[in-house]
């Protein structure tokens, strides 16, 4: 059996919120996504950030496991935003919620026939996710240049960045006396 000690904790990243709170946030590098650690502590800064008005608007809307699950996606990209991109950009994570419950009561309220909406579909009150939630397309950038840091450990747009698919390529050599157990 393989001794993987000497690999573990390499293929984690860390976001540091540098113009924020100052804290850490730990991503895996594999799935691109945080870590359990990661992933409660942008859900708490996440509400920390959202002024009390709104959460109570999003609490009347959504379970708060939607909103847990969507407000560390926008926190996320927040933190990344006025970290790292240069010129830093002030993401308000309140904002971009407002605007996915906006887009998703537009969607249910005047859809119509098989495309309707998640509450027309399920014939229910409530929404049915994720049939209706769509991430604001204006994150959806910063969204796609950190997947690109997790992948890479570097900005996307410095020199040293490797592209995603060269960052989690895996090379495979068969050797030239390779032969295949079975034909096709």
């Amino acid at each position: 059996m393989e001794d993987f000690s000497d690999r573990y904790g390499s293929r984690f990243i860390k976001l540091v919120d540098r113009r924020g709170s100052g804290k850490e946030f730990e991503f895996d590098q594999a799935l691109l996504m945080p870590t359990a650690a990661g992933y409660r502590a942008l859900v708490e800064q996440a509400r920390a950030e959202i002024k009390p008005r709104v959460m109570s608007y999003l609490s009347r809307r959504w379970s708060q496991g939607t909103i847990e699950n969507l407000s560390f996606f926008a926190m996320a990209a927040a933190v990344y935003a006025r970290s790292i991109c240069d010129p830093p950009l002030a993401l308000d994570v309140g904002k971009v919620l407002l605007r996915t419950v906006a887009f998703c009561n537009r969607r249910c309220a005047y859809g119509k026939g098989f495309r309707g909406g998640c509450r027309l579909a399920m014939n229910r009150a409530e929404h049915h996710l994720p049939k209706c939630i769509k991430i604001p397309r204006d994150i959806a950038v910063v969204l796609s240049c950190l997947k690109r840091y997790i992948a890479t450990g570097k900005e996307p747009g410095s020199q040293e960045a490797a592209s995603v698919q060269r960052a989690m390529s895996v090379k495979v050599d068969p050797g030239l006396d390779y032969a295949p157990a079975t034909s096709c």
